[in-house]
């Protein structure tokens, strides 16, 4: 299942593929975007992950219109991190199923160390319940389920 982890500036959508990548193991294809036409995340994010022992490899900055003009793979979930119209994926290839998950306050900085950790143990928290169906019991209805019990659960 592809999932497309989306936030303003990349950070937090670096993190929450890294997240997943490493936690899916394999049942999950992790991408991340940024709506800001200068998607670019602070270099913080990357060591932060690192040190953390999650993989990094192959994480890159990407705005959200690079991706688009790219020929995306279709997307199973677009999972957005920060207040992102879902209007922006009305027309996306495979009609995924959109979710948000507000994971940080728009004034808070991740260069902070106390914020950027406090966002990856929410993240971190958040994606293991999306991944943690049993393997024969994944399905993309089952999973949209789980999806909005975590959006309503942090609201």
């Amino acid at each position: 299942m592809n999932v497309l982890f989306v936030c303003e500036d990349c950070s937090l959508a670096l993190l929450a593929e890294s997240i997943l990548a490493t936690l899916g193991e394999g049942r999950f294809r992790a991408y991340s975007a940024g709506y800001a036409s200068a998607c670019k995340p602070d270099g913080s994010v990357i060591e932060f992950l690192a040190s953390h022992h999650m993989g990094v490899e192959g994480l890159r900055a990407q705005s959200l219109e690079r991706l688009r003009r790219g020929d995306p793979p279709p997307m199973d979930f677009v999972i957005t991190l920060a207040d992102v119209g879902a209007e922006r994926f009305a027309d996306w290839p495979g009609t995924p199923f959109v979710a948000h998950w507000n994971v940080i306050d728009g004034c808070e900085d991740l260069r902070d160390e106390a914020t950027l950790r406090d966002v990856f143990w929410t993240l971190m928290r958040r994606i293991k319940i999306f991944v943690s169906l049993p393997q024969g019991a994944l399905s993309r209805r089952v999973l949209e389920r789980r999806a909005l019990t975590l959006q309503a659960s942090y609201l």
